[in-house]
């Protein structure tokens, strides 16, 4: 059974376009590299201007594969996500993750 990952970023509001760029044109290909697949990334659109909030949603295999992915670490070597740091270290005021069990709707598996 896939597990699902919802990352709640909130960045500078005018590094959010920023933002979004390295996470879909950076983070997504490295990480699904790893087994792991972005199926979007979301900016709201109402609600507070400062700080921007983002959020994307992620599927991976299992949380044993989230954990040998993690804690392997072999991904923060990669030049992407070098590059990916120098944007999103001064741009991220605050970050949230959470795991999630799929148990109904019509978004298709990854790994099916």
């Amino acid at each position: 059974m896939s597990i699902f990952m919802k990352a709640t970023l909130k960045v500078e509001a005018y590094q959010a376009n920023d933002v979004v760029d390295v996470l879909v044109n950076k983070m997504a290909p490295m990480f699904e590299e790893y087994g792991w697949k972005m199926h979007g990334c979301f900016v709201e659109r109402f609600g507070p201007v400062k700080p921007a909030v983002i959020v994307d949603l992620w599927e991976m295999e299992s949380m044993a594969q989230v954990e040998r992915v993690m804690k392997g670490d072999v991904y923060r070597s990669d030049p992407r996500y070098l590059e990916a740091m120098s944007v999103l270290k001064p741009a991220v005021l605050e970050e949230s993750l959470q795991f999630l069990e799929k148990r109904g709707g019509l978004m298709p598996s990854f790994y099916d």
